[in-house]
């Protein structure tokens, strides 16, 4: 990844030098993704990475603290996003075609570290033009619902991101059930936040109804108040309650309300 080296070479090589220095049990790979790293980001566009690690040292609080402090000395040019996941479990989701997945396998470029990436690449190449396994990423994106749907939060910004997962997998799962000649590339132009309007609009506008412009609509809502809540600017909860109350009533879900 050289995007940074113009921008701030001492930066880039502090970092740099504190990854080298994280003690691991199996070597880990930091892949930077997004709008950065695709070039059509603006100036309220955070940084994208995502953290591939063996679980054991997943499951270790210091190493991810120590990559997390590590990525932060980036905050001075952007505010930074990390998840994170391991190569077994990605591989299973790319094997679905699942969005966020894909996405990933054909857009991110590795920041830091060597060999995982690269093999997780050579099998996504070998399989990525057999067909969608509809009714496995349904089920998937399913359980991935009501995965969010259980999450505490504990800052706004924590649920900001709970409904905006929530109303684009509702949105990725209608988009699986509904468009029967589905491909690759439209998965992957879903998982991008910015381009997943434009995309039904244009390609599906004689499928969609009400409820998914009305989805749609929420979705860039959220997408912005997302941006909003990283660059630390003021949301009123009272704006978050009208948009929760229009994703229950959109997606008729009474369990959520339940839980609420």
């Amino acid at each position: 990844m050289s995007e940074f080296e113009p921008l701030n070479p001492h930066l880039y090589a502090k970092v740099l030098d504190e990854l080298e220095l994280i003690r691991s049990h199996k070597p880990f790979q930091i892949l930077f993704y997004g709008s950065r790293e695709r070039g059509d980001f603006n100036e309220y566009s955070d940084l994208n990475f995502y953290l591939l690690a063996n679980s054991t040292d997943q499951m270790k609080p210091s190493f991810i603290e120590s990559v997390s402090q590590a990525l932060n000395h980036l905050e001075d040019v952007a505010p930074v996003n990390m998840i994170a996941g391991d190569s077994e479990s990605l591989k299973l989701r790319m094997r679905i075609k699942e969005p966020g997945s894909i996405q990933l396998l054909e857009n991110a470029s590795i920041f830091f570290g060597e060999s995982i990436w690269e093999q997780l690449q050579g099998e996504w190449n070998q399989i990525k033009n057999r067909d969608i396994p509809i009714q496995e990423l349904s089920n998937y994106l399913e359980k991935r619902i009501r995965f969010f749907k259980q999450q505490t939060f504990k800052t706004i910004k924590e649920e900001i991101s709970q409904l905006e997962r929530i109303c684009t997998i509702t949105l990725h799962l209608w988009a699986i059930k509904n468009i029967h000649d589905l491909t690759a590339v439209e998965l992957i132009k879903m998982d991008v936040p910015s381009q997943l309007e434009p995309l039904f609009q244009s390609l599906y506008k004689n499928e969609i109804d009400d409820t998914v412009i009305g989805l749609l609509r929420l979705q860039l809502r959220l997408y912005n108040l997302k941006k909003r809540a990283r660059w630390k600017k003021e949301i009123h909860r009272d704006e978050l309650f009208e948009i929760k109350y229009e994703l229950i009533a959109l997606r008729k879900d009474e369990e959520f309300l339940l839980n609420y």
